[in-house]
């Protein structure tokens, strides 16, 4: 699954690439991979054809004023007209953007501002949030690009193929004739619109933990919410989305090598000093995935279609059995609630 790394490698991009485009159209070729409201979104989720005609209704004719990021999630804020909007008041419900009243005003707060404290402003009437889950991709092509092929599974031998393809669930048509193509191997991931001021109501949202790259999030921070899970291992510790944002099965592995902590260690073994390590490789690890764009294992693609470089640089996530890269002993790996975590039994303790 894409880690804070590669969603934010994808924000970036897309930042860069969508900014201000308008959307001629939506095509949306698999249902279940929409959603309106600030529900939280089954995986079992069937959508009615007139769910799926209000979210392209919604869409056609909006421009993107940002591409930004809260933990593993990606948010699309929106916009009409020929400038963006710097609006400080709630812009209605779902319901309410072009589509009459009747629902409650929902007050934003809490996640507005923490988005705000990001430097992350959301301040149109539409926002639509995308979770790619273990295998969803954006691909986006421009006009003269539409006849490029995409090797969208990270195996040397995968076929090459043209979007859209059969893996393909959402396209966006833009007016300028580029398309950003949403696939999806296993169905899993989602795009949900919401009112901005719905954004309040998101559970996933409100779930998140410190973003792990941000000012506040600070030794103090750090070590006062490691310290609620005392009997807990560490490495569980760091995947918990609670507790801190979009750390999870790779970079866990990868940050507690370099700190030379074991994963099973619980919290309450380590000393001050240790977890303060550990802090540090949170930042340092993080901020060398999104340098190189990313791990692309499993089935992460940049989107152009090009893989990240961050796999050149793990030491022990997915090498159990091989030889670790700084001492040479064998990577062994241990479960941890259905999880695997990979760690050098010589260079860490």
């Amino acid at each position: 699954m894409p880690e804070l790394p590669e969603v934010e490698t994808v924000v970036r991009e897309l930042n860069r690439k969508l900014k201000n485009k308008t959307i001629k159209s939506v095509e949306v070729l698999l249902p279940k991979i929409v959603s309106l409201g600030p529900g939280t979104v089954s995986p079992k989720r069937q959508v009615s054809s007139s769910k799926v005609s209000k979210f392209i209704r919604l869409l056609k004719g909006q421009k993107i004023r940002l591409v930004a990021r809260r933990a593993k999630l990606l948010i699309f804020d929106f916009y009409r007209g020929t400038r963006a909007p710097n609006l400080t008041r709630s812009s209605g419900t779902l319901s309410q953007v072009g589509e009459g009243v009747g629902e409650r005003q929902v007050n934003q707060n809490t996640e507005l501002t923490t988005l705000r404290q990001m430097g992350v402003k959301i301040d149109g009437s539409l926002a639509m949030l995308v979770h790619l889950k273990m295998t969803g991709q954006f691909i986006y092509l421009k006009k003269t690009q539409l006849n490029k092929k995409i090797r969208i599974l990270n195996k040397a031998n995968a076929s090459l193929l043209l979007m859209p393809c059969k893996y393909t669930h959402v396209i966006f048509s833009f007016t300028d004739g580029s398309k950003l193509f949403f696939n999806d191997l296993r169905q899993f991931g989602y795009l949900k619109l919401v009112a901005d001021s719905e954004l309040d109501c998101v559970k996933e949202l409100k779930d998140f933990g410190y973003e792990p790259l941000d000012k506040s999030f600070t030794l103090e921070k750090y070590l006062e919410i490691v310290k609620t899970r005392p009997n807990g291992k560490i490495k569980q510790v760091l995947m918990d989305p609670k507790l801190v944002a979009g750390i999870g099965n790779i970079y866990s592995d990868e940050i507690l090598f370099h700190a030379g902590v074991r994963p099973g260690r619980k919290v309450s073994s380590l000393k001050h000093q240790v977890l303060g390590m550990i802090f540090n490789e949170i930042k340092r690890v993080l901020r060398k995935g999104i340098e190189t764009k990313g791990s692309s294992v499993g089935d992460f693609i940049r989107t152009d279609g090009s893989w990240g470089r961050m796999g050149k640089y793990h030491y022990v996530y997915g090498r159990a059995g091989q030889e670790c890269k700084k001492c040479g002993t064998i990577v062994k790996s241990e479960k941890f609630n259905g999880r695997t975590g990979s760690f050098c039994p010589s260079c860490q303790v």
